[in-house]
């Protein structure tokens, strides 16, 4: 049994985490926050601490890159775990709209330091083949984080513990499962176990640290920002970014002002969107192996806009499970469409 499955297993972990705790926990947290009588905050006024969580992303993610080539995945996450867990616990105690913005800043940096940078990394340096498919099944857990935390949060975590509680519970989860990830299962490189990584000979791997050699093909950073292949994919990923949380972060607010829906309706979506995203994951991951990696990109750009549209007709619970498919189908090309474009277009020196 090679090695580097559980390493598979380690990155679907954490990106379940990441992503329900941070993304997917935002959308069916901030009604709850919204709703508390203390505060007399506006839905706006808390929507604009996922602006922060927005920038905070952008902002990390080439720190992030940098960080990993410098220091290796492991380490990477274990920061991140430490950042997720105190962002967490620290929104149990908020008293001011500063500092629930500031924590959200954090916790996007927590799920940029947790997503797919660091892992899609360690997938590459376990596997040399299947690599798509790999990052595929490990970025399931992008949309499993929605699946499972959405509903949960919202149905049985908020209206049992009120809502502060439930982000101390969450920082309690985070903390216990990551260090074990972390330390029993994530391993830098197949030669942390005297190993090669998979599809590759003995001698293609790399130093001790899983960093790349200088011998690894591809271009520098400085070769990729002088790239327009490099610009054109940053441009579309933001306008992508900007449609679909939109609609997503906001899900409850847009559902609720109408008669046919409720907050649970909501709830139900962000599940249907996980799932569906999970699928689509592990798809696009292996198309990805097989097809260009633009042409399956424009294919989950294309699902994204479309799952807008039927959001904007839906009249009923069946239109509501048409979006989460749609959506979450597009919104699962978005990880190993971009790990593999970025492998295919500017190589793995700097990856």
């Amino acid at each position: 049994f090679f090695y580097g499955y559980w390493i598979v297993l380690a990155g679907f972990v954490t990106l379940t985490l990441s992503s329900g705790l941070t993304y997917y926990g935002f959308s069916v947290m901030n009604q709850s926050v919204a709703a508390d009588e203390k505060f007399g905050w506006s839905p706006g006024q808390v929507t604009l601490a996922f602006t922060c969580f927005a920038v905070a992303m952008a902002v990390t993610s080439p720190l992030v890159g940098r960080l990993t080539d410098k220091r290796g995945p492991r380490q990477v996450l274990t920061i991140g775990t430490i950042v997720l867990a105190l962002s967490l616990v620290l929104l149990s105690t908020i008293s001011s709209l500063w500092s629930y913005c500031l924590l959200h800043f954090s916790l996007g940096m927590s799920m940029t330091i947790l997503g797919a940078v660091p892992i899609s990394v360690l997938i590459s340096n376990w596997f040399h083949r299947r690599r798509g498919t790999m990052q595929g099944l490990s970025f399931i857990g992008l949309g499993f984080g929605g699946f499972a935390f959405g509903p949960l949060i919202r149905n049985y975590l908020i209206p049992n513990l009120d809502w502060r509680d439930t982000y101390a519970v969450l920082a309690l989860l985070s903390a216990v499962v990551m260090a074990l990830v972390i330390l029993f299962l994530v391993k830098n490189h197949p030669r942390d176990k005297g190993l090669s990584p998979y599809g590759a000979e003995a001698t293609e791997i790399a130093d001790a640290h899983g960093l790349k050699t200088e011998k690894a093909p591809g271009l520098t950073l400085r070769e990729t920002l002088g790239k327009s292949a490099f610009w054109l994919i940053s441009l579309t990923a933001a306008v992508y970014g900007m449609g679909l949380n939109g609609g997503l972060q906001n899900l409850e607010r847009i559902l609720t002002v109408r008669p046919e829906f409720t907050a649970g309706d909501a709830a139900f979506a962000v599940g249907i969107v996980g799932l569906s995203s999970a699928a689509g994951k592990f798809v696009f991951g292996y198309l990805c192996d097989r097809i260009d990696p633009k042409y399956t990109t424009a294919a989950a750009y294309a699902f994204t806009g479309l799952s807008l549209a039927v959001l904007t007709l839906a009249r009923s619970t069946y239109h509501l499970w048409l979006y989460g498919i749609i959506l979450g189908l597009g919104m699962g090309g978005w990880a190993p469409n971009t790990a593999m474009l970025a492998n295919r277009y500017f190589g793995m020196k700097q990856y």
